[in-house]
Formats: structure tokens, C-alpha cells, sequence
């Protein structure tokens, strides 16, 4: 017993003096990790109240130590001086002795090594990562094989330092270390390096070694869900979707939060379609919560989709699971445009039972009155466009349906405030009469087949917007100085050159055509405003004659759809921003017109776009 071998060397110094301690310097190592970073010390073998009686000989041996003059003896008896205070939890103590030990010099290079790895998790222990680093690096200077777990205590260390690029060198040197030796890393150290590196932002290391780990444990669901992560952070979009896909395939444990990163790398990598679809049989299959949230996202991407019917009816199920106004008015303008009136007025109806939001009462009476106007209340629906005149925001476009209704002149006694069915908190709510009410009823049938009749000459712009920020792009590009409309007249030819002047630069298109402008907005001439119509691009590409290439900042937006003929762009663009500055949003001076597709019959789909701040 190592307690009989001190208890001997007490007696045989107080016998014979400095000879017979040499005895005290046979001691087994035992030292074991425990977690993925914690290492446990064990020392000695014993139970933890074996000092109780040898106490008397540690003091004793304590006493000796400065008297002993050989080396070997000096270093030995240091050590299992240093030891026994690490079990009795006197850090300092330990150090101490473990300190005096190592300057004796008596033990050989591979017992100098072991004690300052004791050395170095003691200090662990306490917190000192900076003497604990130290420690490390001369257990890795040592003329010895180094030792994986060596490197990564010593990559802990530094970790903990915030010296994040020693980190990574560190860890790079464990594997060059291991692969010198025709060796490999095993699971729990692959597992404790991948730790650190991520922690250090070492992706592209993290991705290496999640490829090892992912073939030693296939089955482990968190590594291909880390797999994806890394190449999210390196913005390997495309990469991430495929690693995704195919842990779907084999049936890899998704959580609601990667069934949701699955969907939105899809509509991330130009696919809304299959966005929508991914989280569409989720919510069928009950892997999803069948919340406002997620039917609203399934909405997004069915609209990005351009499936309106779908889209209609994930937008019917947030609205009516959340009771969020927005998402009613989002849901009538859908419904505007599928000329379904009779669902129009019963969603604003729904939308008007409570009162609203100030922000939202104008859209709201416009909305209301477009459903009352095709389902032949025109008594109802000259009172709501009235109501919505009386608001910032949506007046303009009011003021347009009355005049295309050739409503009867507004009173003083009209203007004074908003009286109808749609009401904020200073207005006077009306109940729906039942004259309306027959109206929907009777005028459904023939909904369908009714044409939307919009002012004369007005654009189709959705009275809703919603708030984005689009991402940095190269854009080849030319300038153009005439009127708007001009340019989209001229659209097809300026683009086959465009694409020609593109393809022999080397370059490639990387999204939808855009149309910028930038300066007086809100002034016609050609001088006031900076026109840009151009393309993003991808690869190496370098300007050529009239075309140039730049790369645009972030934009944040306030975008709408627009469909309508080409002279109607700029009301449409006024129009928005005229709602963008009534919801209290500071333009920029900047818009975006953005085409994912042209119409040969004389108008065209876009994507109006307003800079704010």
C-alpha cells in the first residue's frame, strides 16, 4: 500500500537520512478524461481519509524535503508531496510542490512530461488558463511523441483565453501530428476538436471533420444538422440545401426548427415551390406546429411561387388562427385580385368586427369599399372610400375610386371623421345592414364573373406592402436618360443587348432584371432622376462600351407587386411611397423596379421597391 511505503519513509529518515526516500519514487500514473473537455486527476489509488493517519509522516516528509540533496529523491518526493494536496483539494499547495519538483531536475524526460500535465490541470482547475497554456506548450516543446490530448488541453486553454487563432494552429498541429504517425484522431477527439474549431470559427476545418465524424457514426442526426450549420456560415447555400435534402431521404431526426431551415434554403436557392411543398407536408404531418406563424411562412412561399390559390388558403389559415388585421387585409387584396368579392367582403367583414389600428383603417375601408363596390353597394362603398380619404396612406387611390364611381361630392358633415364599418379608436363604428348583407349574398354567384374595373388608367398595385432587405449584388448595367416609360417600351431590344454585351464579358445572370432609380423621385424630367437598368451577374465580368458594372450595397425596402401598363409606373411608385411615409418609414431616395418576367400583351408584372432607413 502507497500509505505503508510513506509511513517507511518517515521511519527510514528519521533512521538514516536523505537515502531511503528514494523509495517514495515509485508511484503508478493514473490519470483519465471525463466529459468532453473535463479531465479528472487520480493520483493515488487510495480512499480519500488514508492522510488521516499519515499525517504525521506528510509533515514530517515536508520538513525533510528542503534537506534532501539528490536529485532524483528531491523530484520524487515533491511530487507525491504535490499529489496528495491535489487530493486534498489545496490547489496551491500542490503547485507549490509540483513546481519544486519539476526544478530538482531528478526524473526523466517522460516523467517531467506526465508532471506537468498535473501541473497544467491543476491550474485548469483553478481558472489560470494562462499558466495552464504555458505548462502545455512545454509538455509539446519536450524532445517526446506528443500527444493528441496534450493539444487539445492545451487549444482548451487558449480557447478560454480568447486567443482563438492559437486555437486553430494548435488544433492544425494535432492532426499534422497524427497524420505523421500514420495515426487518426478518434471519435471523442474528433467531437472535442470539431467543438473547438466551431467555437473559433473554423468552419472550413469544422466541415473536414464532420465529414469523419458523419462516416464513423452515420446515424447521428446532430451531425448532419452541424454539417449544414458549417456551410450556412461559409454561405455555402447551395451545399447546405443538399446536405439537408439528403438527411430527409434517410430519414435523419428533424426538429421544427431544420424542417424550417430546410424550406427556407429551398426559397433561399431560387425553389419556392419546393418551400412551400417541404413545409406544406410537415404541417400535414403534424411535424410542424400548425401555428399563425407557419401557415404565414407557408403563404410567403407559395406567393413567391406565384400560386395564388395556395397561397390564398395558408394566408386563410394565419389570419384566422392568429386574428392579425395585416394578415386579413393581406388575404381581401388576394382575393381583389382573384375577383373573388363575395370572400373579399366577408375577410373584411372578419377583419372590421373589432376595432382597429389607426395604421390599418385606411387600407381597411379601401379594401372594404372595393368589395361593396363590385358587389353593388354603391351607397357602402362611396361612404368607406370616403372613410379612407380621411387617412394618409391610402387617400390617393380613395380618391381615384370615387372618381371612377362618379360618386355624388363629399359633405362637411362626411369629412369630420371616419363613420363606417372598418373604424379606429376616434371614429364611430357602424353595424353591416342588412342591406349589404343581402348584397353579398345575392351578388356571389355572379362574383366570379365580374371583371375588375379599376380607375381609368391606374396601375393594379397591391394597397399592402411589406418591409425586406436585399442582399449585395454585382449589377451590369447601363444608364438611361429618357422617361421611364420609354425604357420599358424599349425593353426587349435594350435586353437582347444587354444579355449579348453579358455573355461576351464572360459573366452569367444571377436574378431578375432591375430597373433603379435614384434622386427627385416625385418629379417626371429625366434630369431629376438617375435611371440604371440592369441585371445582377455572377463570375468575372468587366464592363464593355455603353454597359458598366457595379456592386450595389444592402437595400432595405418597402416592397408591393404591381402589374399594370408601363405609363402607370410612376403613380404606382408615388402611391407607395406616398404609404411608405404614412407608416412613418423615412425614404431613402432610392427604387427599385424589379421584373422577373415581361408581357407581350402590353403590361407587365413587377416588384415595386422603396428604400427606407
Amino acid at each position: 500500500m502507497w500509505i505503508d511505503r510513506v509511513r517507511s519513509a518517515h521511519l527510514a529518515i528519521a533512521l538514516s537520512g536523505i537515502a531511503a526516500v528514494v523509495v517514495l519514487a515509485v508511484a503508478p500514473r493514473a490519470a483519465a478524461e471525463e466529459g468532453q473537455y473535463r479531465s479528472k486527476i487520480l493520483l493515488t489509488p487510495n480512499e480519500g481519509d488514508w492522510a488521516k493517519g499519515a499525517e504525521l509522516s506528510i509533515e514530517e516528509l515536508e520538513r525533510q524535503l528542503g534537506s534532501i540533496e539528490e536529485a532524483y529523491a528531491k523530484s520524487s518526493a515533491g511530487r507525491h508531496l504535490a499529489r496528495h494536496y491535489v487530493e486534498r483539494k489545496e490547489y496551491g499547495k500542490a503547485i507549490e510542490f509540483y513546481q519544486q519538483a519539476l526544478q530538482a531536475q531528478g526524473l526523466s524526460a517522460v516523467a517531467n512530461r506526465e508532471m506537468l500535465r498535473e501541473l497544467a490541470q491543476v491550474y485548469l482547475l483553478q481558472k489560470d488558463y494562462g499558466d495552464a497554456a504555458q505548462t502545455l506548450q512545454q509538455v509539446l516543446a519536450i524532445d517526446l511523441v506528443p500527444e493528441v490530448a496534450d493539444y487539445l488541453l492545451l487549444a482548451r486553454a487558449q480557447h478560454h483565453l480568447g486567443r482563438y487563432v492559437e486555437v486553430v494552429a494548435t488544433l492544425d498541429r494535432a492532426q499534422q501530428s497524427v497524420q505523421q504517425a500514420g495515426l487518426a484522431l478518434d471519435t471523442e477527439q474528433l467531437q472535442q476538436a470539431l467543438a473547438l474549431y466551431y467555437r473559433a470559427g473554423a468552419f472550413a476545418q469544422s466541415e473536414v471533420l464532420l465529414g469523419r465524424l458523419l462516416e464513423l457514426q452515420p446515424h447521428d442526426a446532430k451531425h448532419w444538422h452541424l454539417l449544414a450549420s458549417v456551410y450556412l456560415q461559409q454561405n455555402k447555400k447551395r451545399q447546405a440545401l443538399d446536405q439537408l435534402t439528403l438527411a430527409r431521404d434517410k430519414r435523419v431526426p428533424f426538429a421544427e426548427r431544420d424542417i424550417l431551415l430546410l424550406a427556407s434554403l429551398h426559397a433561399a436557392n431560387d425553389n419556392p415551390y419546393g418551400a412551400a411543398e417541404v413545409l406544406e407536408h410537415a404541417l400535414a404531418q403534424q411535424e410542424v406546429p400548425q401555428s399563425a406563424a407557419n401557415y404565414r411562412r407557408l403563404f410567403e412561399f407559395w406567393l413567391q411561387a406565384r400560386e395564388p390559390e395556395n397561397a390564398r388558403q395558408a394566408l386563410q389559415q394565419a389570419a384566422r388562427l392568429s386574428g392579425d388585421i395585416e394578415l386579413y387585409l393581406y388575404l381581401a387584396q388576394l382575393q381583389m385580385e382573384e375577383q373573388d368579392f363575395a370572400n373579399m367582403h366577408e375577410t373584411m367583414l372578419a377583419a372590421c368586427a373589432k376595432q382597429l389600428p389607426d395604421k390599418y383603417v385606411g387600407r381597411a375601408n379601401l379594401l372594404l369599399g372595393v368589395s361593396q363596390l363590385k358587389l353593388g353597394d354603391e351607397t357602402g362603398a362611396r361612404r368607406s372610400f370616403i372613410n379612407a380619404t380621411l387617412v394618409g396612406g391610402v387617400n390617393a387611390q380613395a380618391g381615384q375610386w370615387l372618381r371612377f364611381m362618379n360618386a355624388a361630392p363629399v359633405t362637411d358633415d362626411e369629412t369630420r371623421r371616419i363613420v363606417g364599418i372598418c373604424y379606429g379608436a376616434d371614429d364611430k363604428r357602424l353595424e353591416p345592414t342588412p342591406t349589404e348583407a343581402q348584397a353579398t349574398v345575392a351578388s356571389a354567384a355572379d362574383s366570379t364573373a365580374t371583371a375588375v374595373a379599376e380607375p381609368a388608367g391606374e396601375a393594379v398595385a397591391s394597397a399592402a406592402f411589406a418591409i425586406k432587405t436585399i442582399d449585395p449584388m454585382t449589377l451590369y448595367y447601363l444608364k438611361w436618360s429618357r422617361p421611364l416609360p420609354e425604357l420599358v417600351g424599349a425593353l426587349q431590344g435594350t435586353l437582347i443587348s444587354l444579355y449579348v454585351s453579358l455573355a461576351k464579358s464572360g459573366g452569367s445572370v444571377d436574378g431578375p432584371l432591375q430597373i433603379i432609380l435614384s434622386g427627385e423621385l416625385d418629379r417626371e424630367d429625366a434630369d431629376a432622376v438617375n435611371v440604371q437598368l440592369g441585371s445582377p451577374v455572377r463570375g468575372s465580368t468587366r464592363g464593355s462600351g455603353k454597359f458598366s458594372v457595379r456592386t450595389t450595397a444592402s437595400f432595405k425596402c418597402a416592397a408591393q407587386r404591381f402589374d399594370g401598363p408601363p405609363d402607370t409606373l410612376r403613380p404606382a411608385l408615388a402611391q407607395l411611397a406616398e404609404s411608405v411615409r404614412a407608416a412613418q418609414h423615412e425614404l431613402t431616395g432610392e427604387a427599385r423596379i424589379v421584373i422577373p418576367q415581361s408581357d407581350s400583351k402590353g403590361t407587365f408584372t413587377a416588384e415595386l421597391q422603396i428604400g427606407i432607413h
